[in-house]
């Protein structure tokens, strides 16, 4: 109409509406629209009307946000001004009596609580809103109204723990509150898991305590990104615990997506010793890790975190005292050298025999199983001047993940395309050897980046915690620290060798091809043990021949 024959004769009315379509189109422009779509004026109105209530509202769940951050701070605050609680070690006679069956109250909130998927049910909303408000991660004055448990997804991955699924809804929901939720639960003490429970409740004890405390008292000061935490309590009486925390939003939760994610949106889950699975190159992905590890640590030695004094009974501190060792120049601190031989015989066996088809052929030499033999009953007669030595410098003793691998991180990409990721899972989390966490957190990754990238991960952390406030390391002491200990995590393996072949019996074997058998790569029994200790016996076999 502007630009055609006759504008100089409209008529009134349609001069009125040419008024007020440029008003319509004013409004349009500053909320974003333009083009022909807005001829019809009420159309832009309504568009317009949208535009500003999504403004609004951004701005609304922006202030909440800014809100729930605000509760996490004063939430740690709180908890961090209660007295201390310690842990009561337990024996594995402790069992006898069955305590895990009974119902008892929580070490930190003095509150029952379920520990299995029927009982959070049987619970419900009542008791999720009384434990959130004791938790201080809930308003007063709003509830939980519905338990909604997830049927359709189910986690099998871990070795430590069961996990639950579920939903909740809430009478006031505000942009904070998450209502797709997780927890960890221990597993039961029968059938298939019961050497895993005698292990998480005795044998790493207090491991489940720790981690319930990571998040109840370091939450607000993490400086890496971890999951909401919404609830945690633990029973020295029964040793059952519960943890309940935000779901992580995995893109990829019902198996892998064809093509790339959305920035943000998170991939996986991850599991444990299957980096093939990855999205991006490997390296990628340890060198993001190892940035998460050197910002632990230093953030600990920066004092971000809180003092030893004031959380010496709530997280693990390994003591640094030659007290503490049980060094002894005139004797061997491991086990016995004659229990010792009997494992190392037993473990040969395995991985040059029995199970020889997943490991390198160079294991069945003569002369590699000497030096084994000798390495490792040498290992073992040294076992606490090791841990002295590992611990004895506190510049390499500081706050860092227990076993920081693929499976307890979770990765997305921003808008620039750049890699980041969460973690989870701090069993056992507070202050111990660097370099043996680091290896913890590569013990489960492919040999072949190992021996590729290894110097470069070295390097990339010791830069990273100088640069993130911790004091300069020497990249020769931390490389022999880490070879030392891939070497004792590969005796550990040694230790479960009985329990590989309980998982997948010896007869099976012969017709075994390869580490990608599902009888040896899925998880078995609902856990990812055996392909765990197969994987991690193989990097340090790998390491002891390969590396120097």
């Amino acid at each position: 109409a502007q630009q055609g024959p006759g504008f100089g004769r409209l008529t009134a009315a349609k001069q009125r509406h040419l008024s007020a379509w440029r008003t319509y189109q004013c409004r349009a422009s500053t909320f974003g629209y333009e083009g022909e779509c807005f001829a019809d004026p009420s159309k832009i109105e309504a568009q317009a009307v949208e535009k500003r209530l999504e403004v609004e509202n951004a701005a609304a769940a922006q202030e909440e946000a800014k809100q729930g951050r605000e509760r996490i701070v004063s939430r740690c605050a709180v908890e961090l001004a209660k007295p201390p609680i310690a842990w009561q070690f337990i024996g594995l006679n402790f069992f006898a009596s069955k305590p895990q069956e009974r119902r008892a109250p929580g070490m930190f909130y003095g509150l029952e609580f379920p520990w299995n998927a029927d009982l959070l049910v049987e619970f419900g909303p009542e008791w999720l809103t009384k434990v959130f408000h004791a938790a201080g991660t809930l308003d007063a004055n709003n509830s939980v109204t519905a338990v909604i448990p997830e049927r359709k997804i189910t986690i099998t991955a871990g070795n430590n723990a069961a996990k639950i699924l579920f939903e909740v809804r809430y009478a006031k929901p505000t942009a904070d509150l998450h209502t797709k939720l997780f927890a960890k639960i221990p597993f039961p003490l029968s059938g298939t898991t019961t050497k895993d429970r005698q292990s998480s409740s005795v044998y790493k004890q207090p491991m489940d305590f720790h981690e319930i405390n990571t998040y109840r008292l370091l939450e607000s000061c993490m400086p890496v990104k971890v999951p909401k935490y919404y609830y945690g309590d633990i029973s020295n009486e029964t040793s059952n615990y519960i943890l309940i925390t935000e779901r992580v939003p995995f893109a990829e939760i019902n198996g892998p997506r064809k093509g790339t994610l959305a920035p943000l949106e998170i991939e996986g889950p991850y599991q444990k010793c299957k980096d093939w699975m990855l999205r991006g190159p490997q390296k990628d992905y340890y060198m993001l890790l190892f940035r998460k590890h050197a910002q632990l640590a230093a953030a600990h030695k920066k004092g971000q975190m809180g003092s030893q004094a004031a959380l010496e009974q709530s997280l693990r501190f390994a003591p640094t005292a030659v007290e503490a060792y049980a060094v002894n120049p005139d004797a061997p601190t491991g086990e016995k050298a004659e229990t010792c031989s009997l494992r190392l015989e037993e473990a040969i066996k395995f991985f040059a025999g029995t199970a020889k088809v997943v490991f390198p052929s160079y294991v069945t030499s003569d002369a590699f199983q000497r030096k084994f033999r000798a390495t490792f009953l040498k290992l073992n007669a040294y076992s606490g001047e090791i841990q002295y030595w590992k611990h004895k410098n506190p510049d390499y003793v500081a706050f860092g993940h227990q076993n920081l691998n693929m499976d307890n991180a979770y990765f997305w990409r921003g808008v620039d395309g750049v890699l980041d990721c969460g973690i989870f899972d701090f069993g056992g989390f507070g202050s111990s050897s660097l370099p043996h966490r680091l290896w913890w957190g590569l013990n489960c990754a492919e040999f072949d980046q190992i021996k590729e990238n290894l110097s470069e991960y070295i390097d990339s952390f010791i830069s990273l915690y100088t640069e993130f406030g911790g004091p300069r390391l020497d990249k020769s002491v931390m490389r022999t620290a880490i070879i030392i200990t891939a070497l004792e995590n590969t005796m550990f393996m040694v230790r479960a060798v009985p329990d590989c072949l309980e998982q997948c019996p010896e007869e099976e074997w012969s017709t075994i091809r390869d580490r990608h058998d599902p009888r040896v790569s899925s998880d078995v029994g609902g856990k990812s043990t055996l392909r765990t200790a197969l994987q991690v016996m193989t990097n340090g076999l790998r390491i002891f021949e390969e590396l120097q």
